[in-house]
């Protein structure tokens, strides 16, 4: 059997038609990505609305805050330069580092700017966008494992914060919590020659008391520290003030940008694509936290803030003031990266293509260039003793997703028997041409009686099938090793009905096999293919 290397995204795997047609690059959703390459992106984009060097100066500061190595420090130097671009990707700050595509942003994003730099002949730099401002605590406060025992198992800090305030002000300030995470992430990962760094690393990062988007940052640059990866994060005082015009013209344009938005959603449902957000008629696109992190809307000519009712003269002036309170929505932060960097290109996964398609139109309202968007690398991990059994019982990805029973029975089918199996076939065979023989005599004896004779085989053949099923049983409860060993395997690639990435972290594997695994995972991964991609790890040197 041949290893299967690259697998096609499909529906089976729960993905839509909008990001299926959008991996095909169909003429269908040129209206809401235009651009068919990076080049012509890099040829509109002009001089950034906000200062470079002030930009620079920040992710210097931001960046040795997260501990971050001089591949970084140098990535920011070359942005510094004027024709400097960035390609972007980002994600929530999850716990330990967040699920494995997140691990697979950076990695990608690292990979295509040195492709890009060679296409576009100017320099690319990585910037991964931490989304400090988002709030939603169930999403970040977790991960999972799989266990020993081959059962998906999870950790999580299970102490939210009173109000739903932004990521950036979560912390790991519940000494009870803290510990619990601490003492579980030791059981969940063991004792192994690898551990003792993992630990180190891993809780240099995740000390109690730090912020969460602190922690993550920290530790994913711990991760990837020699490949001038650059974290951006944009809950900063600093970055607000600079965004001041920006949150203006959310509030101004409001009704254009409601305008267009339905323009865009129609648009998308009449070529049968679905919308990833929905919005209510009156919001504005814009956040406001005090302290808790609450969606600003329209009123008449006037807006609600919380509890308070502004003008826009009154709202207008609180951004002026207190910019550092205000953050845009899902869609209206691809805009605003585009405002703060000059952005070339950006690397996504499905919901996110999505969300920018309902998006495309804002762009060029707000007096932006859309980038050049690309689907993130995606990958499976195989151990050696799970590509051991897709090989012995011959499965491909693809068979996960379907109902494992239906795998169990197959496998077991192919493990039956020979003999029981020739046995059963030969003496069906007999039986068929004997009853033929024996009907032939009684219909010359008197045709009357056939019917009754087809009856009866038609008895005789159901009681034979049901004692074949009863021999198929047997079999099936001798093989409870197989079934045990399907059910682990599906847990391992196909955990919770989805792709492993979704559900699994990095550092499972770290506890396994080293940090070398991450260098492993670089070099294996490809940015090019658009598929998700098998990487068997049998194949990393360590364990040739």
């Amino acid at each position: 059997m041949t290893k299967e290397r690259l697998v096609k995204p499909d529906k089976i795997f729960k993905f839509t038609d909008l990001f299926l047609d959008f991996l095909e690059r169909k003429g269908s959703l040129n209206q809401y990505f235009p651009a068919d390459d990076p080049l012509p992106v890099a040829g509109r984009l002009e001089q950034a609305k906000v200062d470079r060097n002030l930009l620079a100066d920040l992710l210097v500061r931001q960046n040795a805050h997260f501990g971050a190595k001089p591949a970084t420090f140098r990535a920011i130097e070359k942005f510094r330069r004027e024709e400097t671009l960035c390609i972007f990707s980002g994600q929530q700050a999850g716990l330990f580092g967040g699920p494995l595509f997140t691990l697979y942003k950076a990695v990608g994003i690292v990979k295509q700017a040195e492709r890009l730099e060679k296409i576009l002949q100017r320099k690319v730099v990585p910037v991964f966008w931490v989304a400090a401002d988002d709030h939603d605590f169930a999403e970040i406060n977790h991960i999972e494992y799989l266990s020993q025992q081959g059962e998906i198992s999870s950790i999580s800090y299970d102490s939210p914060p009173a109000q739903e305030v932004p990521a950036a002000e979560m912390l790991f300030d519940n000494q009870k919590e803290y510990d619990k995470i601490h003492q579980l992430a030791k059981e969940a990962y063991g004792a192994t020659e690898f551990t003792p760094e993992l630990y180190s690393r891993l809780f240099e990062a995740y000390t109690f008391g730090a912020g969460f988007v602190d922690a993550f940052a920290r530790y994913l640059l711990n991760i990837l520290p020699d490949f001038g990866l650059i974290i951006f994060s944009p809950a900063d005082k600093e970055v607000k003030t600079a965004s001041k015009g920006f949150f203006k013209r959310l509030i101004e344009g409001h009704f254009r940008i409601k305008e267009l938005l339905d323009k865009t959603g129609r648009q998308l449902r009449k070529d049968s694509y679905h919308l990833q957000v929905e919005k209510k008629e009156s919001a504005t696109h814009l956040f406001y936290h005090n302290p808790g992190r609450i969606p600003l809307h329209a009123e008449g000519d006037y807006f609600l803030v919380g509890e308070k009712r502004l003008g826009l003269p009154g709202l207008l002036d609180l951004i002026d003031k207190t910019p550092e309170k205000f953050s845009p929505d899902v869609l209206s932060r691809p805009l605003w990266q585009s405002y703060l960097f000059p952005v070339v290109a950006q690397m996504a996964g499905p919901s996110e293509i999505a969300y920018f398609a309902q998006a495309s139109k804002l762009f060029e309202a707000f007096g932006l260039i859309q980038p050049y968007y690309y689907f993130r690398p995606s990958n499976v991990l195989v151990e050696k003793r799970n590509e051991e059994l897709l090989e012995k019982y011959d499965l491909r990805l693809s068979d996960f997703a379907g109902d494992i029973e239906t795998i169990i029975n197959r496998v077991s089918l192919q493990s039956f028997p020979k003999e029981v199996e020739s046995a059963v076939a030969d003496f069906r065979n007999r039986l068929e041409r004997l009853y033929d023989e024996f009907l032939a005599a009684v219909k010359r004896f008197d045709e009357t009686l056939e019917p009754m004779g087809k009856q009866t085989y038609g008895k005789i053949d159901f009681a034979v099938n049901g004692f074949e099923k009863k021999i198929f049983d047997h079999h099936k409860k001798k093989v409870a090793a197989v079934r045990s060993q399907i059910y682990r395997l599906t847990n391992a690639l196909y955990p919770n009905r989805i792709l492993q990435e979704r559900v699994y972290n990095i550092n499972y594997f770290i506890a396994k096999y080293g940090y070398s695994i991450v260098d492993f995972i670089v070099q294996k991964t490809n940015v090019e293919s658009g598929k998700i991609q098998m990487i068997y790890l049998s194949e990393m040197p360590e364990l040739k």
